[in-house]
């Protein structure tokens, strides 16, 4: 499984996680998830791709290398890819 992305992990364009779980942590990070607001060069896009087999708040988990409406990929910085 590829690591889980969480609020503040970075993007391959230079932005950023802004949005995650209000429930679902690790390391006291926010979870992100499918539709999560991340900031890029562009402005503010969302996460559209995810884990579908792993939910959190009814919506898939995000994981490093998923996408961004703008094209991005996310970038892990934690190494957790146990299940939540």
């Amino acid at each position: 499984m590829r690591p889980i992305i969480v609020i503040n992990d970075p993007t391959s364009e230079g932005g950023q996680v802004l949005e995650g779980s209000p429930s679902t942590f690790i390391n006291d990070l926010a979870v992100a998830r499918l539709g999560d607001r991340v900031s890029c060069a562009h402005g503010e896009c969302t996460i559209v791709s995810g884990d579908e087999t792993l939910q959190v708040d009814d919506r898939a988990v995000a994981r490093e290398g998923d996408s961004t409406a703008c094209g991005a990929t996310l970038v892990a910085t934690q190494n957790d890819t146990g299940v939540l």
